[in-house]
């Protein structure tokens, strides 16, 4: 049986800065604290699955430069146990870089320098080089993967790389980010036939759905959801839309719907708001790794990203799972 997880997609260095709020144009606001990490959905999910102690191989595919910020996420995943021998580097483009404003208890604020990742293509998919082949291809995130988004007649190019996966029979999972682009909608629905699961946070399933999905309360309205998933359905999602907020999140299949809480922390044990998406989806990617029930799952998940919350961090340093 096939073990182990891909992740494809944006690899970037993030320096976030915070602050207690974002000044208005011209004027100064002093800068709190501030820290370097390594970014990008597949860089956070591999790494957070790591330390909840998943025991597979973890495989990194993108595009580097030849540059201090590649050597810098090179090193990270040495230390984190994900394989780098099929990376491929670029010597005439930087790697990409994140520059992040994090207010306390607000969304955060990136300023995103694409670089190597603007040239992402099939070719980074090589799947063909590994001896064995792993279980789940995790892809992150689209709109922006550069040229794997472009179109060749109806479909983006990132659809030659979900079909190859498919007929290895990996099982393909999309994320998303909250990148509002004219064209962010078309490139979604595009890759759905040959998507099993999608996972996306309530402000990206906003702009799929193009309308307000939101309560007074901050909660998800769950009925119109189930309602708007039929058409995700319907252009092709193979198994199941999963949306998750800070509050709560929705598994939706073509049979099936679960919700989850999640659970409730203080204030004061909130240390960083960076990071959290990408733990409930490490959590969710190991729950399907090891063919968890939907509501295991999904506590799982949970946990992950609230656990997250309290660590001074963007990806790691989380608890085994069988703690959480």
């Amino acid at each position: 049986m096939n073990k182990g997880v891909i992740g494809l997609g944006i690899w970037c260095v993030d320096t976030t800065y915070k602050i207690s709020e974002l000044p208005e144009r011209g004027k100064l606001e002093p800068i709190l604290d501030s820290f370097q990490c390594v970014g990008g959905g597949p860089s956070n999910v591999l790494t957070n699955l790591n330390s909840l102690g998943f025991n597979h191989p973890l495989i990194a595919m993108g595009l580097l430069g030849k540059d201090a910020n590649a050597l810098i996420i090179k090193k990270h995943c040495k230390k984190n146990n994900i394989q780098i021998n099929n990376f491929i580097i670029s010597s005439t483009t930087p790697t990409s870089q994140v520059v992040c404003m994090s207010e306390e208890q607000k969304e955060r604020t990136f300023l995103y320098y694409s670089g190597a990742n603007a040239l992402l293509d099939t070719k980074h998919f090589r799947l063909n080089k590994l001896k064995k082949k792993p279980k789940i291809l995790y892809i992150g995130y689209l709109s922006l993967l550069g040229k794997l988004d472009s179109f060749d007649g109806k479909q983006t190019r990132l659809c030659k790389v979900l079909k190859q996966s498919r007929k290895k029979n990996l099982i393909n999972i999309l994320d998303l980010a909250s990148n509002n682009i004219p064209n962010f909608q078309k490139i979604i629905f595009s890759a759905l036939p040959f998507t099993d699961y999608l996972l996306l946070n309530e402000i990206e399933a906003q702009l799929l759905f193009k309308r307000s999905i939101i309560d007074s309360k901050k909660r998800l309205k769950k009925n119109l959801l189930i309602k708007l998933s039929k058409n995700v359905f319907q252009k092709g999602l193979q198994r199941a839309i999963v949306i998750h907020s800070p509050l709560e999140s929705l598994y939706i299949s073509k049979k099936d719907f679960y919700h989850s809480e999640s659970p409730k922390i203080q204030k004061k044990h909130i240390k960083n708001a960076v990071g959290a998406g990408d733990a409930f989806c490490a959590g969710f990617i190991y729950g399907v790794h090891e063919d968890w029930a939907i509501e295991d799952t999904l506590k799982k998940s949970h946990a992950a990203g609230s656990a997250m919350m309290k660590i001074d961090s963007s990806s790691g340093n989380l608890p085994n799972i069988k703690k959480l």
